[in-house]
């Protein structure tokens, strides 16, 4: 064999080595990021995974879920397992974050298997990897629009049409998605302006707007096929009446017009619940019964929604500031994480579809009741890490003006924090849920930013040794 092809036999053997050693520490990393669901003794569920599965095991569109996740569900259980999902999710998020590291100049297994395992202690992220709902997107969502719109010729086209799959994915599966990626292509958008000018920012944009574009398409496709309605949330406003109801604003407008605009919601003003999971949930709520269902009430709670927002501007945006601010501190990891017996919840389809693990199921711990508390007695520290990531993190943003990549990484979580906050809360009110899915970022960015300047400073100092070993 000559030298040529004996070198060619090498770097082949090497490429081979690498790739086996990638696939290792996704894996492994994808095994410590579904920790809870292994210690659980099976996959974490919510009330509303019986929705997400059975819109495609039941064959239904449901008024208040995009269809995209329970999609994701039916394309990795095959009916065979709920553990594949989970799966998947872990490997999903740990290669998003290997080529986030990577692209941060964090090279190699150790840094992704270092940050997996300290996202698995100190933050709630492995607590909605391992769960059977969409909540983890929220996070995805972020990181890929950052490495779409700064890491800049660094991805690979392969790489590229990756991350826009997967930030377009991650928008269609949660309604709040689709505003909030908004909201971060102007975030990002801005910082490159304010940066390095309006071309710059138009190379950002762009990247970061095409997802964006792709899930509003994927959504009106889907709400017309479904509902006859092209609409990015046909239903929308039911929500949002709930929510204005809840908070006062609705209840003062129904005083001034009703009974005269007719609208049937007046017939029971007097008597139907107001707070808002009550009114939109409860079997005997006036939704379900007078009103004839969301689908039906959709319209008038639209013409509820516009009254209000025109009669009463400053209660809707002090109720709105408020809800924000209370969603912006409430990052509390376990919520949700009750038993789910019965209905509402995920058990008859457990049962009948994947029978073999229904014992599983009800043996966990979450529906024996022990879960909550495990939750409960990690929560504290996951609080004490947030809140020092986010002060951190406004403490970055100033000090590494000069790190393109960094800052814009901790301006856009920055961004999603606010944003997420704002958002939830206008709309769904204040839960623990929907910022927490969101805090590992707040320890992820200020801990990207310290492990670059670790290494940074250790390849200076190499450097800086050779010349002196060789004059040595």
């Amino acid at each position: 064999m000559d030298h040529a092809s004996m070198t060619l036999r090498l770097r082949r053997v090497a490429s081979l080595q690498v790739l086996a050693s990638q696939i290792a520490s996704l894996a492994v990393g994808a095994l410590i990021l579904v920790w809870p669901a292994l210690w659980n003794g099976y996959p974490l569920v919510f009330a509303d995974t019986g929705t997400y599965l059975g819109q495609t095991l039941l064959g239904y569109l449901g008024w208040d879920r995009p269809i995209f996740y329970s999609v994701f569900l039916r394309l990795t259980h095959w009916r065979v397992s709920l553990w594949f999902p989970v799966i998947a999710q872990g490997l999903i998020v740990a290669h998003v974050l290997s080529i986030a590291l990577r692209l941060a100049g964090l090279r190699g297994p150790m840094p992704l298997l270092i940050t997996c395992a300290g996202l698995a202690l100190f933050t709630g992220l492995p607590w909605f990897v391992g769960q059977l709902m969409p909540d983890l997107c929220t996070g995805v969502l972020v990181l890929a629009l950052w490495l779409l719109g700064f890491a800049d010729a660094r991805l690979g086209p392969v790489e590229w049409v990756w991350l826009l799959l997967l930030a377009a994915g991650a928008i269609t599966v949660h309604q709040a998605h689709l505003p909030l990626g908004m909201f971060l292509v102007l975030a990002g958008g801005g910082l490159a302006w304010m940066r390095e000018g309006a071309a710059v920012a138009r190379r950002v944009v762009v990247p970061m707007a095409t997802p964006v574009l792709l899930a509003a398409i994927a959504l009106v496709t889907m709400n017309f096929a479904g509902h006859d309605r092209v609409s990015l949330s046909p239903f929308g406003s039911v929500f949002l009446a709930a929510r204005l109801i809840h908070d006062g604003p609705a209840r003062e407008t129904l005083n001034e017009f009703c009974p005269e605009t007719g609208w049937r919601i007046c017939a029971v003003r007097q008597s139907m619940p107001t707070e808002a999971n009550n009114f939109l949930w409860l079997p005997d709520s006036p939704l379900h019964g007078v009103l004839d269902g969301p689908t039906a009430w959709a319209a008038e709670a639209a013409a509820l929604v516009g009254a209000t927002v025109l009669q009463h501007p400053g209660a809707v945006l002090s109720a709105t500031i408020r809800n924000a601010v209370a969603q912006f501190g409430m990052v509390d990891t376990g919520d949700g994480l009750d038993p789910w017996p019965g209905v509402p919840g995920p058990e008859p389809l457990i049962a009948s579809s994947f029978a073999r693990e229904h014992v599983a199921f009800l043996a966990s711990r979450q529906q024996t009741g022990l879960l909550w508390r495990d939750a409960a007695t990690i929560a504290p520290l996951h609080r004490l890490a947030t809140w020092l990531g986010l002060g951190m993190l406004v403490i970055l943003v100033v000090r590494i003006k000069q790190d393109r990549l960094r800052q814009a990484l901790c301006v856009l979580v920055l961004a999603a924090a606010i944003g997420n906050a704002g958002l939830t809360g206008a709309l769904s009110g204040p839960h623990h849920r929907y910022q927490s899915r969101l805090a590992w970022l707040f320890v992820l960015a200020p801990a990207v930013v310290v492990m670059h300047r670790s290494a940074s400073r250790r390849d200076s100092e190499r450097s800086s040794d050779v010349p002196r070993i060789m004059v040595g």
